[in-house]
């Protein structure tokens, strides 16, 4: 064999051996792929209301992500803006769970909306360790397609955000976390990010900020007051 030869051999061993770690790398499923992630984010979950899902990079709400939803007061009409999809979640088979909310969810407004009962879940852990612990085991479970969970008095730290934000990804998992106004400020690794206020009988949104799309925007859509029961709260 010439030199020319061995040449030509011992590059095509040495690509080889260097396209094996690489594919070795890109099978793990604990190495997050750009160009994956954003073929999924294209193909959301309806929100339920076309103008609003139109600006959205996914043209819904965000799979497999946290999407914050910044409240300054429960019980403003809220929780309607996410019903359709928690709807959806119970229609595929898939449990859709409440982690301390601030109040009681009222039944009959969900059972009108879609949601089957059967697949919720509402879950008190005490003290915002084991609520972190508890909303990071459902959301990557895998059976879990929707969790929506409150900030507490005290602010979580950014590793615990990104824990959750991973643990929605690994788990394929819808992730609504409520939190205060006054964090809008604060960065935040969550996918997509919305301000909520009421206005009359509406709900105003800003949409403060999202994953491979625009932010900035600012829409009023209807809403409904009658899915809480004010006079209970849970804590």
């Amino acid at each position: 064999m010439n030199s020319a030869e061995n040449f030509m051999q011992n590059k095509q061993l040495s690509e080889q051996a260097d396209s094996q770690p690489l594919q070795q790398l890109l099978t793990r499923p604990d190495i997050w792929q750009l160009a994956n992630r954003q073929r999924q984010l294209r193909t959301g979950i309806t929100t339920g209301y076309r103008g609003f899902d139109a600006l959205l990079a996914s043209r819904g709400w965000p799979r497999g992500a946290t999407t914050e939803l910044l409240v300054d007061k429960a019980g403003i009409g809220e929780m309607s803006l996410i019903l359709t999809a928690l709807a959806e979640m119970t229609r595929q088979n898939r449990m859709v769970i409440l982690v301390n909310p601030p109040h009681i969810p009222y039944a009959p407004a969900l059972v009108q909306a879609g949601v089957q009962l059967e697949k919720l879940l509402i879950l008190h852990p005490r003290g915002q360790r084991d609520q972190l612990w508890a909303a990071e085991q459902s959301l990557q479970s895998g059976a879990c397609g929707a969790l929506v969970n409150w900030q507490g008095r005290e602010m979580p730290a950014d590793k615990d955000l990104r824990r959750l934000q991973i643990a929605a990804r690994d788990g394929d998992c819808l992730h609504f976390h409520f939190r205060p106004g006054s964090v809008a400020d604060s960065p935040s690794p969550a996918s997509l990010r919305l301000k909520l206020q009421s206005d009359g009988e509406q709900l105003a949104l800003q949409l403060l900020k999202q994953l491979n799309g625009k932010s900035g925007q600012r829409l009023h859509l209807a809403r409904s007051p009658d899915l809480v029961r004010r006079d209970q709260p849970l804590h």
